[in-house]
């Protein structure tokens, strides 16, 4: 084969090649989608609940409440935080990733304070079901925690530059810590408490529910309409807020309409979780609402 003849060979086998052409970042999304999976949401009802009741088996122990409340309650909030940590360190995929976040305390940084409070949430927790004075006090640090626990996922996502949670920056930290408080009450009514203080603080919880569908079924921005065309927060609100709230008001001292309220506030809180995480996703592509 002739030197021309080689030179040919060459350049034909260039013209037929495929390359994938380059990417600039005029390919790249103006802001990146959230990449959370299953794991995130689930973890923010588990630990909301958790850390609510953590705070409702205080009250209950510093009023004078039922004993067997309290060890419920306590219970309640150990198991969910045995579960929380290893559903956010699924989602960091390892778990030095989550070891790495404790180095350093940013009281900046919702991320920071989250994983510092997982921590110490847990061992509250765990403590708390200690007999005597090391429970008790371990009890108060938990349901401290707890607190944070039930509301800086709302912060957590209305911290971010993603249109549909920043918008509603002041709405997700109560949203989320009234879901929190309405999942906790109906564990313990679940385990078979029918406390007056019970069924008025998930009456409470209801309200705010109602409230919290009504800003957004009215909400004629474009950053809300993530949420209001997705299907899986219009059930989540209904089963949070309307339906729980009509079983408990008309359904008089029925041991069963409590049952099913209670039911419908636990599915409710947790589809609401799943919505909000998806119409993160969604809205974050919308270049038209970062671009305002």
């Amino acid at each position: 084969m002739t030197s021309e003849q080689r030179l040919d060979e060459l350049r034909n086998t260039a013209a037929t090649a495929t390359t994938p052409p380059a990417i600039t970042y005029y390919d790249l999304p103006l802001l990146k989608a959230p990449v959370w999976t299953w794991e995130i949401p689930l973890y923010f009802f588990v630990g909301g609940a958790a850390g609510t009741a953590a705070i409702l088996g205080l009250v209950a122990q510093v009023t004078g409440g039922n004993a067997q409340l309290v060890k419920d309650a306590r219970r309640i909030a150990f198991v969910g935080a045995v579960v929380s940590a290893p559903l956010l360190i699924s989602d960091l995929g390892r778990p030095e990733r989550f070891l790495n976040m404790l180095r350093i305390f940013k009281p900046q940084s919702p991320m920071s304070v989250g994983a510092w409070t997982v921590a110490l949430f847990g061992g509250a927790a765990t403590g708390a079901l200690l007999p005597g004075v090391a429970g008790n006090v371990s009890a108060v640090a938990a349901a401290g925690t707890g607190a944070v626990m039930a509301t800086y996922t709302g912060v957590l996502l209305g911290a971010t530059v993603v249109p549909a949670w920043n918008t509603h920056v002041a709405l997700l930290p109560i949203h989320f810590g009234a879901s929190s408080l309405g999942s906790a009450v109906s564990l313990l009514e679940l385990r078979g408490h029918r406390h007056s203080a019970l069924q008025s603080l998930a009456l409470g919880a209801a309200i705010f529910e109602c409230l919290a569908m009504v800003a957004i079924e009215t909400g004629e921005d474009r950053a809300t309409a993530p949420l209001r065309e997705n299907r899986l927060t219009r059930i989540g609100a209904l089963l949070s807020g309307p339906i729980p709230l009509v079983m408990r008001l008309f359904g008089g001292k029925s041991k069963q309409a409590r049952r099913v309220a209670a039911a419908a506030t636990l599915a409710g809180s947790l589809l609401t979780r799943f919505a909000w995480v998806e119409a993160g996703k969604k809205s974050a592509k919308d270049v038209g609402i970062a671009l305002r």
